[in-house]
């Protein structure tokens, strides 16, 4: 069942279970949505969308993934700094004639990519840090390659829940029944506790 990770007993397995499930469970956050509402911006002081939004989740997973795969390497992109900025301002666009169909078909691919990196990243190896990008301190010490596999999974979080946040504001849809629908995981046990217990209120969502 996605929506819980399951229980493993080695630490690349957890880091897999984990990542795979945050990464499913925020494809469901667009579970329904239209190409035009993937490209709407419903929280007006906010340029995101959520077709922008799903896009960088499974971005950064493969990206993160990809520079602990190639540890202590640093990932050979082919690109300069100028080239790197641009193709990070161009790689999550939705296209105006980009439809919901190619903008998941992007995304699942994105995901596959993440987890082929994860099942042979070296966890201990030392991950250089990202020169090229203006976020680190010039004084910060090497990752390896468990940080880069749980900052990926940070990130997928954090985002997810600006999905979220973005859903909710075009349809009032909510995370639980999204996934519920989305996974056809039967949820009824939630209705049935709130049921048992009618001193308790239950929420809305």
């Amino acid at each position: 069942m996605p929506l819980f990770p399951a229980t493993h007993d080695t630490e690349r397995d957890t880091l897999l279970e984990w990542t795979n499930t945050a990464l499913i469970n925020a494809r469901s956050t667009v579970h329904g949505l239209t190409a035009d509402q993937l490209r709407a911006r419903p929280i007006p002081s906010s340029e995101l969308t959520l077709g922008w939004l799903l896009l960088h989740i499974g971005e950064v997973a493969a990206t993160w993934l990809g520079r602990a795969a190639a540890a202590p390497d640093v990932p050979d992109t082919g690109r300069s700094i100028t080239e790197a900025f641009a193709w990070a301002e161009a790689v999550n666009r939705v296209d105006p004639d980009a439809t919901a169909v190619k903008i998941l078909a992007e995304y699942d691919r994105r995901h596959a990519v993440a987890l082929a990196h994860l099942r042979t990243a070296d966890l201990d190896a030392v991950v250089p840090i990202p020169t090229e990008m203006p976020w680190f301190p010039p004084d910060l010490p090497p990752f390896n390659g468990r940080w880069a596999a749980l900052h990926a999974l940070n990130e997928i979080s954090r985002h997810s829940g600006h999905a979220d946040i973005l859903r909710e504001a075009i349809d009032s849809r909510t995370m639980y029944e999204l996934i519920a629908e989305d996974q056809a995981i039967d949820m009824s046990y939630i209705g049935a506790w709130f049921a048992a217990h009618p001193e308790v209120p239950a929420p809305r969502w």
